[in-house]
């Protein structure tokens, strides 16, 4: 039986990855390409049923009356509300594309505070080091969502012993020798040795990671952020680092981005800013076009389709 989704119009925006992307997914649906929604004509945008896509301008949505369904190219949903998103349009994302990625590079980021590679580059002095091992320290790992739980298989098959923490701590995580609650978290950063988070932006995770968290976090600690920036207290960051009450830090997510050159988070000692990359690998505009397909499948067999966005979390749980 056919139904709306045998051959909706579908516009893809996301500039980068539209030249791989495009030639997975036209077989099965007509698709259009623009860089921008805004350089469509009116009629044209009368005429789109599917957007794919991820940064939108304020507003932006709106402009498009037949808009039934937004697949992001991306994870997080926090500024889709801005964009002028109908709240009668289906979302999906892509989050399973990147999970291998994203937990692979929280793990490098973990080892270059820890193996001081960092400091490399300014030639430093022969046969002596700063590094420390990963085996047998305790890692906090902050959301125990896709991320959360292949960051935690990572340092596990390492030799860390792991602490997943979640909202609750109800239910045992795999990989974790304890899971608690976010309740518990100050506490358990006291007798931990470093701290990797993957949390999603929500206002319940809004600067989880505060002053109370860095202030108990003993000075060889190491902190990684591959989630929300939305999640920490940045100012409490750059505080902890600059006192020396932490190792160093590494944050692949920032409130703005790109970073502004005059950002006090460049002259931060022991801060690597790195530039929101932790998702990319080479194959990732093919999987986020067969996540697309693999939804639009699910529609048409009348199916809730499986990467639907929810209100609620799973690092949550």
């Amino acid at each position: 039986m056919l139904n709306g989704w045998q051959q909706p119009t579908v516009l893809v925006t996301h500039a980068k990855m539209a030249p791989r992307l495009i030639p997975t997914i036209q077989a099965e649906v007509p698709v259009r390409h623009a860089v921008a929604i805004s350089d469509l004509t009116p009629a044209e945008r009368t005429e789109v049923d599917v957007v794919i896509g991820y940064q939108f301008p304020p507003g932006v949505l709106a402009e498009l009356p037949a808009l039934r369904w937004l697949h992001l190219t991306g994870t997080g949903t926090d500024h889709l509300a801005a964009a002028g998103l109908r709240p009668d349009v289906l979302v999906t994302n892509s989050a399973r594309v990147p999970v291998e990625s994203v937990a692979e590079y929280a793990v490098a980021g973990l080892f270059m505070l820890l193996k001081d590679l960092s400091g490399l580059a300014d030639r430093p002095p022969w046969f002596a080091s700063r590094a420390v091992l990963l085996r047998d320290s305790v890692v906090l790992v902050l959301g125990a969502g896709r991320i959360g739980r292949a960051v935690l298989d990572r340092l596990s098959a390492l030799g860390a012993r792991c602490v997943a923490v979640t909202r609750t701590g109800a239910v045992p995580v795999p990989g974790a020798e304890r899971t608690i609650g976010v309740d518990q978290l100050v506490a358990a950063a006291a007798t931990a040795d470093h701290l990797v988070a993957c949390l999603p932006g929500t206002d319940r995770t809004a600067n989880l990671v505060d002053r109370a968290v860095f202030d108990a976090l003993p000075a060889h600690a190491a902190f990684v952020n591959v989630g929300r920036a939305s999640t920490v207290d940045d100012g409490a960051l750059h505080e902890a680092l600059r006192s020396g009450g932490i190792r160093g830090a590494f944050v692949d997510v920032h409130r703005v981005e790109p970073l502004p050159d005059d950002d006090p988070a460049w002259t931060v000692p022991n801060l690597v800013v790195s530039p929101h990359r932790a998702f990319g690998f080479p194959d990732e505009p093919d999987e986020v076009g067969r996540t697309f397909l693999d939804n639009l499948a699910d529609l048409r067999a009348g199916l809730r389709p499986r990467d639907a966005v929810t209100t609620t979390h799973e690092e949550e749980s």
